[in-house]
């Protein structure tokens, strides 16, 4: 694979129209195609593919779709940006390809072993509310969001929360549609939504999302990137079939009951250590007091210290 970046290096990084350098890597690179369930197929051994959160070719694509898609429509422009909204799927999997490739027990654990060796931080402040969907009553959160780079003064290509995981906050699994995806006799991906279980569909729903636009979380964002994450990664053109039968099945929790329990890395060990019946009875009051301060949430750690 080490030829593959090479040459995704050589074409993101080579003079001429961003729109030219974004067709190249899809078209001649990955030889990306939409197939009749609306899903990106690529060519299946590049599936494969291991790109460290770090390396240049994430933060240079997003530079580049940044400065192609500049109107309020977004990626819903045309053909090229639904591919390169499809395509996002396979940035994700390429970096959980590297991020597995670490030590460790869980792909929490390996996630950390990753962040030690590259000496960064994890950003836990952006909400995991679309990232906790459930099929009947909502009672508390599963899963939390962490993303990196936690920030960054770049001027461009910058990679402020660009790099986003989604990970079960009990067992440290990542969530990921990647986990749950076949691939069927010619080796392309399965795409047929009732292919699927429904029980399956929960982590296509809840799966990660690479981001081409730069989200505000608690950190600092250039005025001219300000509107980018709403522009391209919000307001998105149509998913596959699969993705939006797995988001009508598993429905976001509403906005007024949803707070996330993981501010940091001392909230992941407190909720772990937490009954089942503890987090049922704790929980509604964490949501209660939270909108009722007003104040910045500082996770579940910091609610228990100061009422328990």
């Amino acid at each position: 694979m080490t030829i593959i970046n090479q040459e995704l290096q050589q074409i993101i990084s080579r003079p001429g129209p961003p729109r030219d350098r974004l067709q190249q890597v899809l078209r001649d690179i990955f030889q990306a195609r939409v197939d009749d369930n609306g899903f990106l197929q690529i060519t299946p051994r590049l599936r494969q593919l291991k790109l460290a959160p770090v390396d240049p070719f994430f933060a240079a694509s997003r530079q580049l779709v940044i400065r192609e898609y500049r109107t309020n429509a977004g990626l819903r422009q045309d053909e090229l940006g639904h591919h390169l909204h499809l395509f996002r799927s396979y940035l994700d999997l390429f970096y959980l390809n590297a991020i597995r490739a670490f030590p460790g027990v869980s792909d929490y654990q390996k996630l950390l072993a990753f962040t030690r060796t590259y000496r960064l931080r994890l950003d836990y402040q952006t909400s995991s509310r679309y990232h906790n969907r459930c099929p009947g009553q909502f009672d508390y959160p599963r899963n939390m969001k962490v993303q990196l780079l936690r920030n960054s003064w770049r001027l461009t290509r910058n990679p402020a929360r660009m790099i986003e995981l989604i990970v079960n906050i009990d067992t440290g699994a990542f969530v990921s549609e990647w986990d749950q995806y076949r691939v069927g006799p010619t080796n392309q991906v399965i795409s047929a939504p009732t292919a699927y279980a429904l029980a399956q569909l929960a982590a296509i729903a809840n799966t990660e999302s690479f981001n081409y636009g730069v989200p505000h979380g608690q950190y600092f964002v250039y005025p001219w990137l300000r509107k980018t994450h709403q522009r391209l990664d919000v307001h998105q053109p149509a998913d596959s079939l699969i993705r939006r039968r797995a988001k009508r099945a598993y429905p976001a929790p509403p906005a007024s009951r949803f707070v996330d329990v993981v501010r940091g890395a001392n909230d992941v060990a407190v909720w772990q250590s937490l009954s089942p019946e503890d987090r049922q009875r704790l929980y509604p009051e964490f949501v209660d007091w939270q909108h009722a301060s007003h104040g910045p949430n500082r996770g579940i750690a910091n609610f228990l210290n100061y009422h328990y």
